[in-house]
């Protein structure tokens, strides 16, 4: 420790026994200060992996008033900073998000049978929405790995990459180790640890925007590097056009000035790869499924425009604001604005605003979404981070930079800490409770002697997965005809009604629902309200049976009016 101060030493020492304590003893502090919601034992992750991050913020204010720094020491703090990562992840171990199951349900087929559906016997649509992710998967599956399992460490390892290739930027361009601790407590802000922990395909769309910036900011020739990688996130996402677009034109004009014409053929590489790339997808879309665009396109988009893009009070604006709020990120943006550095890395500067500036004209155009922990922007936080924490050097004296970056990183980790605990006690719509809607309905076919039911419901990605019950997405997401008609009342009442005919209907009134095709005349003919007694799960604002499936069984009765029609069924649930 030659070379560091004394008020540095005494910092670093206390805040790495602070650290320790809440990582080592987390249990009783959870007991003795901790307002988080739940059980401590329930929350014991969140308290080791902020204390973990807190002993990082120790070496680095230790680091950074040292006179040399080995290689060791950075290697030492990247480590503990991952470390940290992982213990934020592990409160969400339990949990996927159902729409994950999507995937996983097509990376099972493709691996198992060599084709594209989400159940046996449907016709193949693209209900996935990352094909690279989908494939990824089908081939751990073939090797014979769990696929939820392998989704979620693939996840996982992704975002520490992605942590470890951020910091090695900022370190390449502030040679600052409080600077390390500021990007790695960006890196791992809850939008981050949450869909990375998801099975979605985030993480790795993120490690590829990385990937971009970090070859245009280490290679001398990165152009054609950086356009194999955007060609890969063609097939990651299908936004991609959108940030291809906005890297090479800001390629192009950074360079035209020197170079005048000859800066587009020195560009196009960035362009003209993923331009093929996308058609050979648009191409193989229409050979294989017949339509050029995934089902999530239409189900998503259906109410998206441009000119949601001039609204900055509502829509796309007001779920980045509020993304950036919940996140805490809105306390490290500002940094990019007022103390934006003289980089010497300009190509890569280049490439992460137009990365960065694509992402987020999708994210606006989309109107962001209805998931919690800002899902789609989680892609760009990392890039966020290298900005933000490259930023640390426009301040004047080594003690305040110290001071703020360390305070600022502290801040963070709180914050992760209080949203991955909000967002664990009422996670979004995860895997296993929609696995539960299905195995009750097949259940209850069952006593009903329901042969081959089918359920109509927004959800299906555990559905599709478990293969419990035959599915009519009112998502839309494996539903072509649903997802192109999703406000389309008169197509769905003829569609549902009259040609699928599903078992049960069940959900919230959203999606497809919300077009009101349960205002029908054919509803009220066709089906009556289906109740499930002390199966608090089951509560939905949709819930209805087939009126031909309304008779007695074990563990079903019936409720009438006066006329004896039946008005309600009543799903008893089973004695514990």
């Amino acid at each position: 420790m030659y070379g560091v101060s004394r008020s540095a030493v005494l910092t670093a020492v206390v805040l790495a026994v602070l650290g320790l304590a809440f990582a080592g003893l987390a249990e009783q502090v959870l007991a003795r200060f901790s307002h988080l919601e739940g059980m401590p034992a329930d929350r014991q992750w969140l308290l080791r992996g902020f204390g973990i991050g807190i002993v990082a913020i120790a070496l680095a204010i230790a680091l950074e008033h040292a006179q040399a720094i080995g290689r060791s020491a950075l290697i030492g703090l990247g480590v503990v900073c991952a470390l940290s990562l992982w213990a934020f992840a592990r409160q969400l171990s339990g949990w996927w998000i159902d729409d994950a199951g999507i995937t996983f349900s097509y990376s099972r087929s493709l691996a198992e049978t060599g084709i594209l559906t989400f159940q046996p016997g449907a016709p193949p649509t693209e209900g996935y929405s990352s094909s690279l992710w989908m494939a990824v998967l089908a081939g751990l599956g073939q090797m014979g790995a769990d696929i939820p399992t392998a989704a979620k460490m693939l996840g996982l390892f992704c975002a520490t990459l992605n942590l470890w290739l951020a910091c090695l930027l900022v370190w390449r361009w502030t040679d600052s180790p409080i600077a390390l601790a500021l990007t790695a407590a960006i890196c791992m802000v809850a939008p981050v640890v949450t869909w990375a922990t998801s099975g979605q395909e985030h993480a790795l769309q993120s490690l590829l925007l990385m990937l971009v910036v970090f070859a245009a900011g280490t290679l001398r020739r990165w152009r054609w590097v950086a356009a194999v990688l955007l060609s890969l996130f063609v097939l990651a996402r299908p936004e991609a056009p959108l940030l291809v677009i906005a890297v090479f034109a800001l390629c192009l004009r950074a360079d035209w000035a020197d170079m005048g014409w000859r800066a587009f053929w020195r560009n196009v590489p960035i362009a003209l790869l993923p331009f093929v790339t996308f058609c050979g997808l648009i191409a193989f879309r229409v050979w294989y499924f017949g339509d050029p665009l995934p089902n999530p396109y239409y189900a998503k988009t259906s109410g998206s425009s441009f000119t949601g893009l001039l609204n900055p009070f509502g829509g796309g604006w007001q779920y980045l604001l509020i993304g950036l709020r919940d996140s805490g990120l809105l306390l490290v943006v500002g940094l990019c604005a007022f103390l934006l550095p003289q980089h010497r890395d300009r190509p890569a500067l280049t490439v992460l605003g137009g990365l960065i500036l694509g992402h987020l004209v999708f994210v606006i155009w989309a109107k962001g979404d209805w998931m919690a922990q800002a899902r789609f922007l989680m892609p760009i936080v990392p890039l966020i981070a290298v900005v933000t924490a490259s930023s640390l050097v426009a301040i004047a004296g080594h003690t305040v930079r110290t001071v703020t970056g360390a305070g600022l990183a502290a801040a963070l980790l709180a914050t992760t800490v209080t949203e991955l605990d909000r967002f664990a006690a009422t996670p979004t719509t995860p895997l296993s409770v929609v696995s539960e809607i299905g195995q009750t309905f097949a259940t209850l076919s069952r006593q009903l002697g329901i042969d081959d039911p089918v359920l109509a419901h927004h959800d299906a990605g555990a559905i599709s997965y478990e293969q419990s019950i035959s599915l009519v997405d009112l998502g839309g997401l494996v539903d072509r005809d649903v997802a192109r008609n999703m406000m389309n009342r008169p197509f769905l009442e003829q569609y549902i009604f009259e040609q699928r005919k599903p078992d049960y209907i069940f959900g919230a009134i959203n999606f497809a629902a919300s077009s009101g095709f349960t205002e029908a005349e054919s509803f009220d003919r066709d089906y009556i309200p289906l109740v499930f007694e002390n199966q608090p799960i089951m509560d939905s604002a949709l819930s209805h049976i087939r009126r031909e499936h309304a008779v007695e069984a074990l563990g079903v009765r019936l409720e009438r009016d006066e006329t004896g029609t039946v008005v309600r069924v009543i799903a008893e649930a089973e004695a514990p």
